[in-house]
């Protein structure tokens, strides 16, 4: 599970118009994730973690003060954190930066593929709606740029028996701020979809509270040949022909080299805004 075309995800972070949601967006079910059809990541051609943006440092804050706060005993252990539908381990290497410890779960060989081994972070070939993790054992369940992938009803289910009581639910969404137009319409040829809408929150099975909304605004510095890889990682280039490639390529060039005048590698300054969903059991 990783990011689908609603937004320019998950590499560096420094510290919107109403749109309907995303029909590019599907479910990534246990026994077909391997598909190209309905997980275009499997077949993601290694570019995905050298582009994709990370999280600001505040989205990561607001994720670890909504955790329980532990006494006794277990306050001498890390936070337990589950990251689903975690791609090339974005989220898991800050959280693990923090001081949690973390179980990683995704469904894509060629993402896991991508990631750096780091210490605290333990890996899983598992989906959202069947995680495979122990009963109870978690302080937060992260989605990071995953959730549009998943059957809500089962995946808070999952989330709901994998969490420690009192445990929270996290929902995370980097996106272009397309309320500016000249990124409006970086985000169209680039085929990244619509934004997810701060006015209509997740809505997870599992008994969750109501989920509330933090948001982060930050912006993300590239030159326009990173922008073109980053074109490549989306889930509507993967799944393309080559001709469909070939022209948004095209269209991207024209548009950052001609339109926008930009030279190359010259540095594009892209504002973004993080949404943060939380709740708790």
């Amino acid at each position: 599970m990783s990011a689908c075309d609603n937004e320019a995800v998950a590499g560096r972070a420094a510290t919107s118009p109403s749109r309907p949601q995303n029909r590019d967006c599907g479910t990534i079910s246990n026994s077909v994730s391997d598909s190209l059809d309905v997980n275009p990541f499997v077949g993601e051609g290694g570019a995905y973690d050298l582009v994709r943006p990370a999280y600001p440092d505040e989205a990561v804050a607001a994720l670890l003060g909504a955790a329980p706060v532990r006494g006794g005993a277990a306050a001498q252990q890390p936070l337990r954190a589950a990251d689903i539908g975690a791609g090339t381990g974005k989220m898991s290497e800050l959280l693990v930066g923090a001081g949690a410890r973390v179980d990683a779960v995704e469904p894509s060989e060629a993402m896991r593929a991508q990631a750096s081994s780091i210490p605290g972070v333990t890996w899983h070939d598992g989906v959202a709606e069947d995680t495979g993790l122990p009963d109870g054992a978690f302080d937060i369940v992260v989605f990071a740029q995953s959730w549009h992938w998943v059957d809500s009803a089962r995946a808070g289910a999952e989330a709901a028996r994998i969490l420690a009581p009192g445990g929270a639910l996290a929902i995370v969404w980097n996106q272009m701020d397309v309320s500016v137009p000249w990124v409006h319409r970086l985000a169209r040829i680039m085929r990244s979809g619509d934004v997810h809408r701060p006015d209509r929150p997740p809505t997870p099975g599992g008994g969750f509270a109501p989920m509330r909304l933090t948001q982060v605004a930050w912006e993300d510095v590239m030159t326009p040949e990173q922008i073109l890889t980053l074109g490549t990682t989306r889930s509507s280039y993967i799944r393309s022909s080559q001709d469909g490639r070939g022209r948004m390529q095209a269209n991207l060039r024209w548009y950052l080299y001609e339109h926008l005048g930009y030279a190359p590698g010259e540095t594009v300054t892209i504002p973004y805004t993080t949404l943060v969903w939380l709740t708790h059991l």
